[in-house]
């Protein structure tokens, strides 16, 4: 116990924080830290539109309703932005309610179903870099940082876009060219601040 005591900053040990919790915290994010993996993908100009869109998408409700009075049905996936509400009985923050549409009879539809499928990328963040910009022209290359099961879970929505996972030296290669440009523009920064 003494160890991890001596692990925390001086602020929290005389503060009387708990320093078992608080080396629990720095070791979670370590491992996270750890566990964190960059893969790189190629994406040829053909297919780079495709791929950005899943980058840039917007997240979606996925819905599935049925009218109380006529049965009809209604499913699909529905940006919140074009169709949906604001309620302000909920609370004070006005949360983004699922999409409300009305049947053809005139009557709201009722939710059996509604999930807010967040894009992820978006989300995750990632880095992508045109060919010419890193000394490798002809294609345009993504760097996606995360841990592995985000890729287990995410990694199929742009592999099947055209963006084809590429390991080994030429991987080595992207990462350190987009590192080497990344402390490029903060050491200009840097310069400019001082």
């Amino acid at each position: 116990m003494a160890q991890l005591v001596e692990r925390l900053p001086r602020k929290q040990q005389v503060a009387g924080a708990n320093p078992v919790r608080g080396s629990i915290k720095f070791i979670k994010l370590r491992y996270q830290l750890i566990s964190m993996e960059t893969r790189v993908y190629k994406i040829e100009a053909k297919d780079f539109g495709k791929v950005k869109n899943v980058l840039e998408s917007e997240d979606k409700f996925d819905v599935l309703a049925k009218c109380p009075k006529c049965g009809k049905k209604l499913e699909g996936m529905f940006s919140p932005f074009d169709i949906s509400k604001y309620d302000s009985k909920e609370d004070n923050r006005k949360k983004l309610q699922p999409p409300e549409k009305k049947c053809e009879c005139g009557q709201a539809f009722k939710f059996e179903k509604k999930v807010l499928l967040p894009n992820m990328y978006a989300r995750n963040g990632y880095t992508l870099k045109t060919g010419d910009s890193i000394g490798k022209p002809g294609a345009n290359y993504l760097l996606v940082k995360a841990e592995k099961e985000f890729f287990d879970k995410h990694e199929k929505e742009i592999t099947k876009e055209g963006a084809v996972l590429i390991k080994g030296k030429d991987a080595e290669d992207v990462k350190k060219k987009v590192k080497e440009e990344e402390e490029g523009a903060a050491s200009g920064m840097g310069m400019i601040f001082g």
